[in-house]
């Protein structure tokens, strides 16, 4: 594996998948640790408000242009410096590598989004993460183990690992999550059946047609 900071790797690796436009040049900048999240949300006591503490993008909406901060805990940041994709993605890293995974596409899609001028739900915005996220774990099982195409127990281990552990929690977020990886799950076993080559292509496709088209696709598939 080459030596390049992870996260530019995944960026550049979400940008060729679908397309995308290099609005942003180095997500560095948008960056911050437990310590920019106190100095925004702290409570009176410097702590970071009750259970607020997950990976997220920070959106501040109000005026032009958008204004964001992608958030990640010093404690993922310190779990993947010690169990680095870049040198394996196993049991012991998946979930914290798709959280990883999961913010940064949410940078990158709202970015595209915002600099083409067209809406984005929040379900649309889950629903692209969690696809990115597969295709970013399948990428890289496949750069570790040598093999241009992964066999399907490991491809079925990726799908129960992001897609199937989610707690059944109450709540309207909890059930989009469920949505959104219920719908990327059916999406990624349809972009799968296609003959190889005609992946890159329906990618591109997917990055740019209405939601509510691929919501239809997914719903008419057997």
């Amino acid at each position: 594996m080459t030596d390049r900071p992870l996260l530019l790797t995944l960026k550049s690796i979400i940008e060729r998948s679908y397309g995308m436009p290099r609005v942003i040049e180095d997500v560095a900048p948008f960056l911050i640790g437990d310590a920019g999240y106190r100095a925004r949300y702290r409570g009176r006591d410097g702590s970071l408000p009750a259970g607020e503490a997950g990976a997220r993008l920070l959106v501040r909406e109000s005026g032009v242009p958008l204004r964001v901060a992608l958030y990640y805990p010093d404690a993922l940041v310190s779990h993947l410096e010690r169990h680095s994709p870049l040198r394996g993605v196993g049991e012991v890293n998946i979930q914290a590598f798709a959280v990883l995974v999961e913010e940064l596409d949410h940078l990158l899609t709202l970015a595209s989004r915002a600099a083409e001028g067209r809406p984005i739900s929040l379900l649309e915005l889950e629903h692209h993460a969690n696809v990115t996220k597969y295709l970013v774990v399948v990428h890289f099982l496949g750069r570790h183990t040598g093999r241009r195409r992964i066999p399907d127990p490991l491809r079925r281990w990726a799908r129960h690992h992001l897609f199937e552990r989610y707690a059944a929690e109450g709540g309207e977020a909890a059930s989009r999550y469920r949505e959104a990886a219920s719908l990327a799950g059916r999406y990624v076993l349809f972009l799968e059946s296609l003959a190889e080559e005609e992946r890159p292509r329906e990618l591109r496709a997917y990055q740019r047609r209405p939601f509510s088209e691929t919501f239809r696709l997914i719903a008419n598939l057997n």
